[in-house]
């Protein structure tokens, strides 16, 4: 006998809170094979288990917990199991999976253990009575020695007292929770023939878990084989119809017990809520995966597997398992496999209504993930049913991402082996296949850029209707920083985060654009001046010779305050412009390095002027002799002292003259047309 520090043992036992019915089940699972030892009949076996909560009125259904009676009619605690009981680590049940651990579990969630068993002794002629109580100060030496017991029934009771904490807040105080956790706990057991009648009693009303078995489980089981590695597994598939769960699992047994369990949504988007079949019954899916492998690799609390290392182990830790270790992962998706098929008709209908849910968005919203609509069954099960809009536009710019990644992949592999391949007409055919997949990602890019320029022109026009409004965004501030952020330059943001389309498409060719900088503040520039442009863009030339200016053309853009009426002929937006290119072209540029004198007043200058149309700034066009556009929202001249063409166009002229040249895209693109 080996109790030379109890305390310390129940101390080094395992038992993680979120599972406080440990205890309970391996006393249950006590009984279950003290029924099977004494050969009883089918049937004829009986466990009962009493819930026992604490001294409150009856109406309090739901009580804490205080302990639980379990009796059976098993063959009892005859001296060979009494031995057992008291050796640390017996394995006297070693073959049925037992660690003789399970009763340190007892002491590690409650107080004390009182059992009294009767059973039978082949050389006494009378029934024997053991009673003791076992709890940290537990003396086998110390045990009365069994009495008679003629006229008790052979079998064994098991009374668990005083619920400790952690383990008592854990415990779920309902008894359908109770039951249903039971039985999920032994599911293979009452899967057998010859599985004992189960009844529960809570507060003098009595329930079989065999009827629950019956109705919530056996109904739709389905069993699956496979083998990894050599290593036999079983697959045990539930449909829960009861409405107390939520979440499906996969559960990983051993010795037809519960051990892990996996989540499945985490693994099976597909399954992130209660699934419904095709008669409108609500229910949740519970796997159940067991083998002797498993069995073998349990510990000794039977909270954890010893399974091979995780997929993501480095080199090392993975060569000191051997060839024929199986990991966790590999079982799960083994499991998956035969998951999904169980569910094959409730998955497809879940597929069906994502798949329309996407096609609407991508209608609606998202024109550029059109091309993945017909590839959408190789990452439909990826998206969550209840995904939200957020949600999907991330699965799916991921999905367009991954397939760019591969056809560029691809397209590398058929470089490299075009020299090696004999078979030219089978080459063409992949090249043709290529080409046509890597285009629609073409068109794609094309898509979600057309449909960028959409929502800005809708920006631009809410500004534009909101001006005056609201006094602290200034609508030119609100234009200037649509078009190009203030206070940047091209050295500073991304060719994707500037419009200077929405005043003229050639725009989008530059060499570089500074934005609301001093021209003196410029690294390109050489000047002395502190004037500010709102926007100044020059086009570098790529090859100069001695003697020539080094860029091709010099822009300056200019926002005014709608509803301004105080210009004059020196002081409006043009003549601004005029300075300023005066200012430029008599300075120098640093061109790699090197610094070299403008002076020339032939580089070709735009300037072009974004204000209201108003009478004083009419007046400075005429004096300008400026000509009116036909649509007689905007103006244009060129000033031949200055050698500068300009344009001047108001507000409502920008929006509408940009919807203009985007109305084509957007409805080959089948978007909302921008009114």
């Amino acid at each position: 006998m080996l109790w030379t520090n109890l305390r310390n043992q129940v101390r080094q036992t395992p038992l993680p809170k979120w599972k406080p019915l440990i205890p309970l089940f391996e006393a249950v699972v006590n009984s279950f094979q003290a029924i099977r030892d004494a050969g009883r009949a089918a049937e004829a076996g009986v466990i009962s288990i009493d819930v026992e909560r604490e001294g409150v009125l009856l109406s309090e259904d739901d009580a804490p917990i205080y302990g639980f009676r379990v009796t059976d009619n098993g063959i009892g605690l005859n001296d060979d199991n009494y031995d057992s009981f008291n050796t640390a680590f017996s394995d006297y049940k070693l073959s049925r999976g037992g660690k003789g651990l399970g009763r340190f579990t007892w002491l590690k969630a409650f107080d004390r253990v009182e059992i009294a068993s009767v059973f039978r002794e082949s050389d006494v002629p009378t029934p024997l009575l053991r009673r003791f109580v076992f709890d940290q100060d537990y003396d086998p030496d110390k045990v009365d020695l069994p009495i008679p017991a003629p006229s008790r029934p052979i079998g064994s009771t098991v009374r668990l007292v005083g619920f400790r904490e952690p383990y008592r807040g854990e415990c779920p105080r309902s008894l359908d929770q109770l039951i249903q956790k039971l039985v999920e706990h032994f599911l293979l057991i009452f899967l057998e023939p010859d599985c004992p009648a189960v009844k529960v009693s809570d507060q003098g009303l009595s329930y079989s878990a065999n009827e629950v078995f019956e109705k919530e489980f056996r109904a739709t089981a389905a069993a699956h084989e496979f083998a990894l590695k050599g290593h036999p597994f079983t697959l045990y598939g539930f449909r829960l119809a009861t409405p107390r769960l939520s979440k499906h699992k996969l559960v990983y047994a051993a010795n037809q017990r519960a051990v892990l369990s996996d989540n499945l949504e985490d693994h099976l988007p597909n399954l992130s809520a209660r699934l419904t079949d095709e008669d409108g019954n609500s229910f949740v899916y519970l796997g159940i995966v067991q083998s002797r492998y498993l069995t073998e690799r349990v510990n000794p609390a039977r909270t954890d597997f010893d399974f091979g290392p995780m997929e993501d182990a480095d080199a090392e830790q993975t060569s000191l398992f051997a060839a024929d270790e199986i990991r966790r992962t590999e079982i799960r998706d083994e499991c998956m496999y035969f998951i999904q098929r169980d569910l094959a008709d409730v998955i497809r209908s879940i597929n069906e209504a994502k798949e329309e849910r996407i096609r609407a968005y991508v209608q609606s919203e998202a024109p550029q993930y059109r091309i993945l609509l017909r590839y959408s069954s190789e990452f439909i099960d990826r998206i969550s049913p209840a995904a939200s809009r957020a949600e999907i536009e991330i699965e799916l710019h991921r999905e367009l991402y991954q397939r760019e990644v591969r056809m560029k992949a691809e397209g590398s592999r058929i470089i490299r082996e075009a020299a090696r391949l004999d078979d030219y007409e089978g080459y063409h055919r992949r090249l043709d296949d290529f080409m046509e997949k890597y285009n629609e990602l073409g068109v794609s890019a094309l898509a979600q850029y057309v449909a960028h320029r959409k929502i800005l022109l809708e920006f631009l026009e809410r500004a534009i209707s909101l001006d005056g409004e609201d006094d602290k965004y200034p609508l030119e501030r609100v234009v200037h920083q649509l078009v190009y952020p203030m206070r940047f330059t091209s050295d500073d943001i991304p060719a994707h985060e500037q419009n200077l389309w929405i005043i003229d498409e050639r725009l989008t060719f530059h060499s570089f654009v500074a934005s609301d900088k001093r021209l003196a503040s410029l690294e390109r520039l050489e000047t002395t001046s502190d004037r500010r442009p709102d926007l100044f863009i020059f086009d570098e030339k790529i090859v100069f010779t001695e003697g020539e200016h080094p860029i091709n053309s010099i822009i300056t853009v200019e926002f005014k305050r709608p509803g301004r009426d105080d210009y004059t002929a020196s002081d409006n937006p043009i003549m601004q412009s005029f300075k300023l290119i005066q200012d430029i072209r008599s300075g120098a540029f640093k061109v790699r390095g090197r610094s070299i004198a403008l002076s020339n007043d032939k580089i070709p200058a735009t300037a072009y002027a974004i204000c209201d149309l108003t009478p004083t700034m009419k007046q400075a066009l005429k004096d300008l002799d400026a000509w009116e556009t036909p649509d007689k929202q905007g103006y244009y001249g060129f000033h031949r002292g200055y050698s500068v063409y300009y344009e001047v166009m108001d507000y409502s002229k920008l929006l509408i003259d940009a919807k203009k040249r985007n109305r084509i895209f957007f409805d080959k693109l089948n978007l909302i047309r921008v009114r």
